[in-house]
Protein backbone atom coordinates (compact mmCIF):
# COMPACT_ATOMS: atom_id res chain seq x y z
CA UNK A 1 0.00 0.00 0.00
CA UNK A 2 1.08 3.48 -0.93
CA UNK A 3 -1.72 5.86 -0.13
CA UNK A 4 -4.45 5.85 2.51
CA UNK A 5 -7.26 5.23 0.69
CA UNK A 6 -5.19 2.11 -0.88
CA UNK A 7 -5.74 0.90 2.72
CA UNK A 8 -9.56 0.47 2.14
CA UNK A 9 -9.03 -0.61 -1.01
CA UNK A 10 -6.91 -3.47 0.23
CA UNK A 11 -9.16 -4.53 3.35
CA UNK A 12 -12.08 -4.49 0.65
CA UNK A 13 -10.48 -7.51 -0.84
CA UNK A 14 -8.67 -9.30 2.01
CA UNK A 15 -11.96 -8.91 4.51
CA UNK A 16 -14.90 -8.94 2.38
CA UNK A 17 -17.39 -9.77 4.99
CA UNK A 18 -15.90 -7.29 7.48
CA UNK A 19 -17.40 -5.13 9.20
CA UNK A 20 -15.40 -1.48 8.31
CA UNK A 21 -17.76 1.22 10.20
CA UNK A 22 -20.29 1.12 12.93
CA UNK A 23 -22.28 4.22 13.75
CA UNK A 24 -25.54 5.29 15.12
CA UNK A 25 -27.61 4.91 11.89
CA UNK A 26 -24.99 2.32 9.65
CA UNK A 27 -23.51 -0.62 9.69
CA UNK A 28 -21.03 -0.88 6.70
CA UNK A 29 -18.52 -4.25 5.61
CA UNK A 30 -14.92 -2.93 3.89
CA UNK A 31 -16.55 -3.63 0.31
CA UNK A 32 -19.88 -1.89 0.70
CA UNK A 33 -17.88 1.54 2.29
CA UNK A 34 -15.13 1.11 -0.50
CA UNK A 35 -17.97 1.03 -3.09
CA UNK A 36 -20.16 4.00 -1.15
CA UNK A 37 -17.04 6.07 -1.23
CA UNK A 38 -15.58 5.18 -5.39
CA UNK A 39 -19.30 6.48 -6.27
CA UNK A 40 -18.66 9.79 -4.13
CA UNK A 41 -15.51 10.68 -5.56
CA UNK A 42 -16.95 10.12 -9.61
CA UNK A 43 -19.62 12.32 -8.19
CA UNK A 44 -17.00 14.97 -6.62
CA UNK A 45 -14.80 14.32 -10.00
CA UNK A 46 -17.96 15.08 -12.56
CA UNK A 47 -18.69 18.46 -10.09
CA UNK A 48 -15.02 19.32 -11.07
CA UNK A 49 -13.27 18.49 -7.92
CA UNK A 50 -9.26 17.63 -9.52
CA UNK A 51 -6.38 16.25 -7.74
CA UNK A 52 -4.64 19.12 -5.66
CA UNK A 53 -7.87 20.43 -4.84
CA UNK A 54 -8.04 21.54 -0.78
CA UNK A 55 -11.58 20.94 0.45
CA UNK A 56 -12.49 21.37 3.87
CA UNK A 57 -15.07 18.79 5.64
CA UNK A 58 -17.13 20.15 8.31
CA UNK A 59 -18.95 17.05 9.62
CA UNK A 60 -19.11 15.46 13.16
CA UNK A 61 -17.96 11.82 13.63
CA UNK A 62 -20.51 9.60 11.38
CA UNK A 63 -20.53 7.45 8.46
CA UNK A 64 -20.29 11.27 6.19
CA UNK A 65 -17.44 12.06 7.65
CA UNK A 66 -15.76 9.15 5.94
CA UNK A 67 -17.81 9.35 2.66
CA UNK A 68 -15.82 13.00 2.30
CA UNK A 69 -12.75 12.16 3.91
CA UNK A 70 -12.12 8.94 1.26
CA UNK A 71 -13.89 10.00 -1.66
CA UNK A 72 -11.45 13.26 -1.78
CA UNK A 73 -8.74 10.85 -1.33
CA UNK A 74 -9.63 8.41 -4.19
CA UNK A 75 -9.31 11.85 -6.44
CA UNK A 76 -5.54 13.25 -4.95
CA UNK A 77 -7.86 15.94 -3.64
CA UNK A 78 -6.62 17.16 0.18
CA UNK A 79 -9.48 16.64 2.85
CA UNK A 80 -8.96 19.38 4.96
CA UNK A 81 -11.23 18.45 8.63
CA UNK A 82 -12.14 21.03 9.99
CA UNK A 83 -14.03 21.45 13.71
CA UNK A 84 -17.86 21.70 13.72
CA UNK A 85 -18.04 24.00 16.92
CA UNK A 86 -16.03 26.82 14.92
CA UNK A 87 -18.20 29.66 14.38
CA UNK A 88 -18.38 31.20 10.86
CA UNK A 89 -15.83 33.94 11.21
CA UNK A 90 -13.28 31.28 12.80
CA UNK A 91 -14.06 29.01 9.93
CA UNK A 92 -13.87 31.55 7.44
CA UNK A 93 -10.11 32.68 8.48
CA UNK A 94 -9.59 28.83 8.13
CA UNK A 95 -10.59 28.63 4.51
CA UNK A 96 -8.54 31.68 3.66
CA UNK A 97 -5.71 31.02 5.25
CA UNK A 98 -5.33 27.80 3.38
CA UNK A 99 -6.43 28.47 -0.08
CA UNK A 100 -9.31 26.35 0.46
CA UNK A 101 -10.92 25.57 -3.06
CA UNK A 102 -14.19 24.09 -1.55
CA UNK A 103 -16.15 22.83 1.52
CA UNK A 104 -18.16 19.19 2.03
CA UNK A 105 -20.27 19.55 4.90
CA UNK A 106 -23.25 18.27 6.89
CA UNK A 107 -26.74 19.80 5.96
CA UNK A 108 -27.16 20.88 9.91
CA UNK A 109 -24.17 23.18 9.33
CA UNK A 110 -26.34 25.06 6.06
CA UNK A 111 -26.60 28.56 8.45
CA UNK A 112 -23.33 28.33 9.09
CA UNK A 113 -22.12 27.78 5.60
CA UNK A 114 -24.52 30.30 3.99
CA UNK A 115 -23.01 32.51 6.46
CA UNK A 116 -19.24 32.00 4.83
CA UNK A 117 -20.35 32.19 1.40
CA UNK A 118 -21.46 35.66 1.70
CA UNK A 119 -17.99 36.51 1.79
CA UNK A 120 -16.18 33.47 0.46
CA UNK A 121 -16.96 31.70 -2.59
CA UNK A 122 -16.29 28.87 -4.68
CA UNK A 123 -17.95 26.28 -6.79
CA UNK A 124 -17.19 23.27 -5.48
CA UNK A 125 -19.67 23.40 -2.02
CA UNK A 126 -21.84 20.35 -1.59
CA UNK A 127 -23.73 18.95 1.28
CA UNK A 128 -22.92 15.24 1.58
CA UNK A 129 -26.92 14.53 1.21
CA UNK A 130 -26.66 15.91 -1.69
CA UNK A 131 -23.40 13.79 -3.03
CA UNK A 132 -25.01 10.79 -1.58
CA UNK A 133 -28.16 11.54 -3.70
CA UNK A 134 -26.09 11.99 -6.82
CA UNK A 135 -24.11 9.52 -6.91
CA UNK A 136 -26.49 6.52 -6.78
CA UNK A 137 -25.93 5.92 -10.53
CA UNK A 138 -22.37 5.94 -10.19
CA UNK A 139 -20.31 3.14 -11.16
CA UNK A 140 -18.90 1.20 -7.56
CA UNK A 141 -15.11 0.24 -8.82
CA UNK A 142 -12.22 1.92 -7.56
CA UNK A 143 -10.74 4.84 -9.28
CA UNK A 144 -7.13 3.62 -10.02
CA UNK A 145 -5.82 7.40 -10.52
CA UNK A 146 -1.99 8.00 -10.47
CA UNK A 147 -1.55 8.54 -6.78
CA UNK A 148 1.89 8.80 -5.27
CA UNK A 149 2.91 7.94 -1.60
CA UNK A 150 4.92 11.50 -1.48
CA UNK A 151 1.55 13.44 -2.62
CA UNK A 152 -0.64 15.56 0.05
CA UNK A 153 -3.01 13.27 1.52
CA UNK A 154 -4.54 15.67 4.01
CA UNK A 155 -3.90 19.08 6.06
CA UNK A 156 -4.69 19.40 9.68
CA UNK A 157 -5.39 22.25 12.00
CA UNK A 158 -3.62 23.12 14.96
CA UNK A 159 -5.71 24.55 17.69
CA UNK A 160 -4.89 28.00 17.46
CA UNK A 161 -4.27 29.13 20.57
CA UNK A 162 -2.71 32.01 19.16
CA UNK A 163 -4.19 33.42 16.11
CA UNK A 164 -5.66 31.79 13.05
CA UNK A 165 -4.76 27.76 13.25
CA UNK A 166 -1.95 26.71 10.82
CA UNK A 167 -2.32 24.39 8.51
CA UNK A 168 -0.16 21.07 8.92
CA UNK A 169 0.38 19.23 5.77
CA UNK A 170 0.68 15.78 5.68
CA UNK A 171 1.74 13.34 2.97
CA UNK A 172 0.72 9.35 2.19
CA UNK A 173 4.09 8.44 3.71
CA UNK A 174 3.99 10.72 6.29
CA UNK A 175 0.28 9.45 7.44
CA UNK A 176 1.06 5.47 6.41
CA UNK A 177 4.48 5.74 8.45
CA UNK A 178 2.22 6.86 11.22
CA UNK A 179 -0.26 4.02 10.76
CA UNK A 180 2.17 1.04 10.89
CA UNK A 181 3.65 2.28 13.87
CA UNK A 182 0.76 3.16 16.11
CA UNK A 183 -0.92 -0.37 14.74
CA UNK A 184 2.46 -1.98 15.76
CA UNK A 185 2.77 -0.75 19.15
CA UNK A 186 -0.71 -0.83 20.36
CA UNK A 187 -1.13 -4.94 18.53
CA UNK A 188 -3.95 -4.44 16.16
CA UNK A 189 -5.13 -6.72 14.11
CA UNK A 190 -8.34 -7.02 12.17
CA UNK A 191 -9.84 -8.99 15.42
CA UNK A 192 -10.17 -5.49 17.12
CA UNK A 193 -12.98 -3.07 17.20
CA UNK A 194 -11.79 0.49 17.50
CA UNK A 195 -14.04 3.16 19.37
CA UNK A 196 -13.86 6.62 17.97
CA UNK A 197 -15.38 8.98 19.94
CA UNK A 198 -13.08 11.92 19.95
CA UNK A 199 -13.42 14.95 17.03
CA UNK A 200 -12.30 13.51 13.65
CA UNK A 201 -11.41 17.10 12.98
CA UNK A 202 -8.35 16.13 15.38
CA UNK A 203 -5.39 14.48 14.37
CA UNK A 204 -4.97 11.72 16.92
CA UNK A 205 -8.59 10.33 16.76
CA UNK A 206 -8.04 10.28 12.84
CA UNK A 207 -4.49 9.16 11.95
CA UNK A 208 -3.94 7.78 15.25
CA UNK A 209 -6.74 5.87 16.59
CA UNK A 210 -9.03 5.32 13.48
CA UNK A 211 -6.25 5.54 10.26
CA UNK A 212 -4.57 2.66 12.06
CA UNK A 213 -7.13 0.24 12.76
CA UNK A 214 -8.09 0.44 9.22
CA UNK A 215 -4.35 -0.34 8.49
CA UNK A 216 -4.96 -3.66 10.52
CA UNK A 217 -8.22 -4.33 9.05
CA UNK A 218 -9.86 -4.10 12.43
CA UNK A 219 -13.69 -2.53 12.29
CA UNK A 220 -14.28 0.97 13.71
CA UNK A 221 -17.21 2.24 15.89
CA UNK A 222 -17.44 5.82 15.53
CA UNK A 223 -20.06 8.72 17.37
CA UNK A 224 -19.73 11.81 19.60
CA UNK A 225 -18.66 11.37 22.72
CA UNK A 226 -21.03 11.93 26.26
CA UNK A 227 -20.13 9.79 29.10
CA UNK A 228 -23.79 7.35 28.26
CA UNK A 229 -23.03 7.40 25.07
CA UNK A 230 -19.35 6.22 25.59
CA UNK A 231 -20.59 3.43 28.02
CA UNK A 232 -23.09 2.13 25.65
CA UNK A 233 -21.19 1.62 22.58
CA UNK A 234 -18.70 -0.37 24.34
CA UNK A 235 -21.23 -2.58 26.19
CA UNK A 236 -23.33 -3.05 23.14
CA UNK A 237 -20.37 -3.76 20.34
CA UNK A 238 -17.74 -5.14 22.83
CA UNK A 239 -14.83 -2.55 21.44
CA UNK A 240 -11.59 -3.09 22.49
CA UNK A 241 -9.82 -0.19 22.04
CA UNK A 242 -10.40 3.49 22.50
CA UNK A 243 -8.51 7.12 22.71
CA UNK A 244 -10.08 10.08 24.82
CA UNK A 245 -8.71 13.15 26.45
CA UNK A 246 -8.59 12.55 30.40
CA UNK A 247 -11.32 15.17 31.18
CA UNK A 248 -13.38 12.24 29.29
CA UNK A 249 -12.70 9.83 31.24
CA UNK A 250 -13.29 12.21 34.25
CA UNK A 251 -16.90 13.25 32.99
CA UNK A 252 -17.57 9.13 32.53
CA UNK A 253 -15.98 7.98 35.86
CA UNK A 254 -18.69 10.30 37.83
CA UNK A 255 -21.43 8.36 36.21
CA UNK A 256 -23.72 6.95 38.59
CA UNK A 257 -24.95 4.06 36.76
CA UNK A 258 -21.33 2.93 35.55
CA UNK A 259 -21.74 -0.22 36.74
CA UNK A 260 -24.12 -1.27 34.40
CA UNK A 261 -22.14 -1.40 31.69
CA UNK A 262 -19.69 -4.39 30.87
CA UNK A 263 -16.88 -2.41 30.64
CA UNK A 264 -14.68 -5.92 30.09
CA UNK A 265 -14.05 -6.35 26.47
CA UNK A 266 -11.75 -3.39 26.31
CA UNK A 267 -7.85 -4.06 26.44
CA UNK A 268 -6.75 -0.41 26.04
CA UNK A 269 -7.88 2.80 26.95
CA UNK A 270 -5.74 5.09 25.94
CA UNK A 271 -5.88 8.89 26.40
CA UNK A 272 -3.26 12.12 25.74
CA UNK A 273 -3.55 15.94 25.14
CA UNK A 274 -2.00 16.02 29.06
CA UNK A 275 -0.67 13.46 31.55
CA UNK A 276 -3.00 11.88 34.05
CA UNK A 277 -1.97 12.55 37.83
CA UNK A 278 -1.63 9.38 39.94
CA UNK A 279 -4.82 10.16 41.89
CA UNK A 280 -6.65 10.85 39.09
CA UNK A 281 -5.27 7.63 37.22
CA UNK A 282 -6.33 5.34 40.67
CA UNK A 283 -10.15 7.53 40.63
CA UNK A 284 -10.97 6.34 36.83
CA UNK A 285 -9.16 3.00 36.81
CA UNK A 286 -10.93 1.96 39.58
CA UNK A 287 -14.27 3.16 38.32
CA UNK A 288 -13.76 1.50 35.11
CA UNK A 289 -12.29 -1.73 37.08
CA UNK A 290 -9.35 -1.26 34.23
CA UNK A 291 -5.98 -0.94 34.90
CA UNK A 292 -4.68 -0.87 30.87
CA UNK A 293 -4.40 2.80 30.79
CA UNK A 294 -2.14 4.20 28.17
CA UNK A 295 -0.77 7.74 27.89
CA UNK A 296 -0.04 8.63 24.52
CA UNK A 297 2.49 11.44 24.20
CA UNK A 298 2.74 13.25 20.49
CA UNK A 299 1.81 16.57 18.86
CA UNK A 300 -0.50 17.73 15.07
CA UNK A 301 3.03 18.34 13.80
CA UNK A 302 4.36 14.99 14.27
CA UNK A 303 1.24 12.92 12.68
CA UNK A 304 1.62 12.71 16.19
CA UNK A 305 3.60 10.17 17.22
CA UNK A 306 5.94 10.58 20.03
CA UNK A 307 6.13 8.21 22.75
CA UNK A 308 3.73 6.20 25.40
CA UNK A 309 3.54 5.36 28.78
CA UNK A 310 2.20 1.80 29.98
CA UNK A 311 -0.57 0.56 32.15
CA UNK A 312 2.31 -0.55 34.64
CA UNK A 313 4.78 2.31 34.69
CA UNK A 314 2.02 4.72 35.45
CA UNK A 315 2.22 3.52 39.36
CA UNK A 316 6.21 4.36 39.55
CA UNK A 317 5.80 6.88 36.52
CA UNK A 318 3.29 8.99 36.66
CA UNK A 319 2.90 11.93 35.40
CA UNK A 320 5.85 10.48 32.87
CA UNK A 321 5.67 10.66 28.72
CA UNK A 322 7.65 7.10 28.98
CA UNK A 323 11.73 6.81 28.79
CA UNK A 324 11.58 5.73 24.96
CA UNK A 325 9.80 7.12 21.34
CA UNK A 326 7.35 4.86 19.34
CA UNK A 327 8.95 2.96 16.86
CA UNK A 328 9.49 4.75 13.47
CA UNK A 329 10.53 7.80 15.83
CA UNK A 330 13.76 9.43 17.40
CA UNK A 331 13.36 11.75 20.40
CA UNK A 332 15.49 13.80 22.26
CA UNK A 333 15.75 16.29 25.21
CA UNK A 334 18.03 19.10 24.69
CA UNK A 335 19.40 22.66 26.17
CA UNK A 336 19.26 25.93 24.56
CA UNK A 337 22.35 25.52 23.36
CA UNK A 338 21.47 22.39 21.53
CA UNK A 339 23.45 19.55 23.77
CA UNK A 340 21.11 16.71 25.09
CA UNK A 341 20.42 17.62 28.85
CA UNK A 342 21.72 15.60 31.82
CA UNK A 343 19.04 13.82 34.10
CA UNK A 344 16.79 16.39 36.07
CA UNK A 345 18.04 19.01 33.65
CA UNK A 346 15.60 21.23 31.84
CA UNK A 347 15.45 21.08 27.88
CA UNK A 348 12.92 20.98 24.66
CA UNK A 349 11.65 17.69 23.42
CA UNK A 350 12.94 17.30 19.75
CA UNK A 351 10.96 14.64 17.30
CA UNK A 352 12.59 12.97 14.62
CA UNK A 353 10.81 10.81 12.12
CA UNK A 354 8.75 9.81 8.89
CA UNK A 355 5.84 10.92 10.41
CA UNK A 356 6.72 14.46 11.23
CA UNK A 357 4.68 16.53 8.81
CA UNK A 358 6.01 17.83 5.59
CA UNK A 359 5.65 21.72 6.94
CA UNK A 360 2.67 24.23 7.87
CA UNK A 361 0.67 25.38 4.19
CA UNK A 362 2.32 28.40 2.34
CA UNK A 363 3.93 29.50 5.69
CA UNK A 364 7.79 28.62 5.14
CA UNK A 365 8.81 30.87 8.05
CA UNK A 366 7.02 28.73 11.13
CA UNK A 367 7.92 25.81 9.33
CA UNK A 368 11.73 26.96 9.64
CA UNK A 369 11.39 27.32 13.12
CA UNK A 370 9.76 24.61 13.62
CA UNK A 371 11.80 21.90 11.88
CA UNK A 372 15.46 22.28 11.97
CA UNK A 373 17.90 19.68 10.39
CA UNK A 374 14.99 17.04 10.36
CA UNK A 375 14.43 17.75 13.65
CA UNK A 376 10.70 19.11 15.00
CA UNK A 377 10.92 21.40 18.45
CA UNK A 378 7.87 21.00 20.12
CA UNK A 379 7.66 23.80 22.60
CA UNK A 380 6.99 20.91 25.42
CA UNK A 381 9.85 21.74 28.35
CA UNK A 382 10.32 18.42 29.92
CA UNK A 383 13.61 16.42 31.61
CA UNK A 384 14.56 12.85 32.29
CA UNK A 385 14.93 10.99 35.52
CA UNK A 386 17.61 8.93 36.29
CA UNK A 387 15.73 5.82 34.39
CA UNK A 388 15.35 8.36 31.35
CA UNK A 389 11.62 8.97 32.18
CA UNK A 390 10.32 11.92 30.41
CA UNK A 391 8.49 14.57 32.35
CA UNK A 392 6.95 17.46 30.54
CA UNK A 393 7.18 20.17 33.04
CA UNK A 394 5.06 22.28 30.31
CA UNK A 395 4.95 24.62 26.98
CA UNK A 396 7.56 26.70 26.50
CA UNK A 397 4.74 29.72 26.02
CA UNK A 398 2.70 28.65 28.84
CA UNK A 399 5.53 29.75 31.11
CA UNK A 400 5.11 31.69 33.78
CA UNK A 401 7.90 34.38 35.13
CA UNK A 402 7.18 36.57 37.56
CA UNK A 403 9.83 38.70 38.56
CA UNK A 404 12.13 37.15 36.30
CA UNK A 405 11.91 33.54 38.14
CA UNK A 406 10.45 30.53 36.01
CA UNK A 407 7.34 29.31 36.95
CA UNK A 408 5.58 25.85 35.70
CA UNK A 409 1.63 26.09 35.77
CA UNK A 410 2.17 21.75 35.79
CA UNK A 411 4.06 21.36 38.80
CA UNK A 412 1.40 23.45 40.66
CA UNK A 413 -1.39 21.91 38.96
CA UNK A 414 0.31 18.24 39.81
CA UNK A 415 0.15 19.28 43.42
CA UNK A 416 -3.08 20.91 43.38
CA UNK A 417 -5.04 17.77 41.85
CA UNK A 418 -3.27 15.49 44.78
CA UNK A 419 -5.54 17.62 47.13
CA UNK A 420 -8.62 15.09 48.11
CA UNK A 421 -11.00 17.73 47.41
CA UNK A 422 -10.11 18.95 44.41
CA UNK A 423 -11.58 18.03 40.90
CA UNK A 424 -9.53 19.77 38.23
CA UNK A 425 -7.16 22.55 38.66
CA UNK A 426 -5.42 24.86 36.04
CA UNK A 427 -2.74 27.33 36.62
CA UNK A 428 -1.86 30.12 34.42
CA UNK A 429 -0.23 33.63 34.58
CA UNK A 430 -1.85 36.99 34.50
CA UNK A 431 -0.52 40.47 34.34
CA UNK A 432 0.82 41.96 37.37
CA UNK A 433 1.86 45.01 37.71
CA UNK A 434 4.85 44.74 40.78
CA UNK A 435 5.68 41.56 39.62
CA UNK A 436 5.23 41.80 35.59
CA UNK A 437 3.15 38.21 35.98
CA UNK A 438 2.03 36.65 39.23
CA UNK A 439 0.48 33.13 39.51
CA UNK A 440 -3.73 32.34 39.01
CA UNK A 441 -5.22 29.07 40.01
CA UNK A 442 -8.56 28.39 38.73
CA UNK A 443 -10.54 25.14 40.75
CA UNK A 444 -13.18 22.92 40.50
CA UNK A 445 -14.05 20.95 43.67
CA UNK A 446 -15.22 17.83 44.15
CA UNK A 447 -19.00 17.70 44.50
CA UNK A 448 -20.16 18.51 48.04
CA UNK A 449 -16.47 19.06 49.09
CA UNK A 450 -15.36 22.90 50.54
CA UNK A 451 -12.14 24.46 50.51
CA UNK A 452 -10.53 28.33 51.46
CA UNK A 453 -8.04 30.09 50.15
CA UNK A 454 -6.38 29.97 53.75
CA UNK A 455 -6.35 25.90 53.53
CA UNK A 456 -4.83 25.88 50.04
CA UNK A 457 -2.37 28.25 50.86
CA UNK A 458 -1.44 26.05 54.12
CA UNK A 459 -1.39 22.89 51.51
CA UNK A 460 0.16 23.94 49.06
CA UNK A 461 3.22 25.79 51.51
CA UNK A 462 4.11 21.84 52.64
CA UNK A 463 5.13 21.17 48.20
CA UNK A 464 6.01 24.21 46.50
CA UNK A 465 8.42 26.96 47.11
CA UNK A 466 6.63 30.20 48.14
CA UNK A 467 7.27 32.44 44.46
CA UNK A 468 5.30 29.18 43.15
CA UNK A 469 2.50 29.73 44.88
CA UNK A 470 -0.86 31.25 43.23
CA UNK A 471 -1.67 34.62 44.65
CA UNK A 472 -4.93 34.30 42.94
CA UNK A 473 -7.41 31.86 43.38
CA UNK A 474 -11.05 31.44 41.26
CA UNK A 475 -13.58 28.45 42.34
CA UNK A 476 -15.93 27.87 39.03
CA UNK A 477 -18.04 24.72 38.49
CA UNK A 478 -16.18 23.57 35.55
CA UNK A 479 -13.33 24.62 33.52
CA UNK A 480 -13.57 25.43 29.13
CA UNK A 481 -12.14 22.66 27.03
CA UNK A 482 -11.93 22.47 23.48
CA UNK A 483 -13.30 19.68 20.74
CA UNK A 484 -10.32 17.47 21.92
CA UNK A 485 -10.40 17.94 25.25
CA UNK A 486 -7.64 20.35 26.06
CA UNK A 487 -8.12 23.28 28.71
CA UNK A 488 -8.33 26.83 27.05
CA UNK A 489 -6.12 28.59 28.69
CA UNK A 490 -6.87 31.94 27.69
CA UNK A 491 -10.55 31.43 28.56
CA UNK A 492 -9.14 30.35 31.61
CA UNK A 493 -7.09 33.56 32.42
CA UNK A 494 -10.44 35.26 31.75
CA UNK A 495 -12.21 33.41 34.72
Amino acid sequence: MKTIHGMLENNAKKHPNKDALITATVRMSYPELNAKVNQIARCLQESGVQKGNRIAIISTNNEHFFFAYFSLLKIGAIPMPVNVKLTSPEIHAILTNVDADGIIFEHEFNTTINTILETWSSALVFTIKQLLDQSRIQDQTNLNLPIDTNDICEILFTSGTTGVPKGVVFSHKNVLTLTQAIATEFNFTAKDKALTIMPLSHSAPLNNFTLAPIYAGASVVVDNFTPQAFLQWIDDEKTTFTFVAPVAYLLTAKQENMNDYDLSSMRVFAYGGSAMPLATFNYVTKRFANKNFYQVYGLTEAGPNGSLLRPHEHITKSGSIGNKPVINMELKIVAEDGKETAPNEYGEILLKGDSVMAGYYNNPEATANAIKDGWLYTGDIAYKDEDDYMYIIDRKKDVIIPGGVNVYPREIEEVLTNHPAIYQACVVGVPDEKWGETVKAVIVLKDDQLLTETELHEYLATYLADYKQPRIYRFVDELPHSASGKILKQQVKEM
